[in-house]
């Protein structure tokens, strides 16, 4: 109820990250704004696109925050771009999803595929929640 009404008042922000292995790529897709963040080598691995869990929650927490309004609710895409071939595997699912919830989202989606942007994120979004666990 209360994030219904929330939103009522204050719409969602819809935040898209592209990871890389050399760099985070976040936008709002609300207000238009960007960033592009080097990645810390000491996260890398040559196995995962994330090897090291907590400098990559905080990096993006970092790449993030200036793109938020403080008071809106947000949701979040995160798309590895790199590393997933042959798809992910529900670790590497779940290493992308929870590295969304730390920034804070009320909803989060991960993605494989081509490139999105406008509605096609949020639908993306909602997709993954609606579809079973693996």
């Amino acid at each position: 109820m209360w994030l219904t009404l929330r939103q009522r008042l204050l719409p969602l922000d819809t935040l898209y990250v592209q990871i890389f292995s050399d760099r985070l790529v976040a936008a709002n897709i609300t207000t238009g704004q960007s960033a592009t963040t080097r990645r810390d080598p000491q996260y890398a691995s040559p196995r995962l696109l994330v090897g090291h869990f907590t400098s990559a929650e905080q990096q993006l927490k970092t790449t993030v925050k200036p793109l938020r309004h403080p008071l809106r609710a947000h949701e979040i895409l995160v798309h590895p771009m790199e590393q997933i071939e042959g798809g992910l595997s529900q670790i590497e699912d779940r290493i992308f999803r929870e590295l969304g919830k730390s920034t804070g989202a009320c909803r989060v989606g991960v993605h494989t595929g081509n490139i999105l942007n406008g509605q096609a994120i949020s639908r993306a979004i909602a997709d993954y929640q609606l579809r079973p666990p693996s």
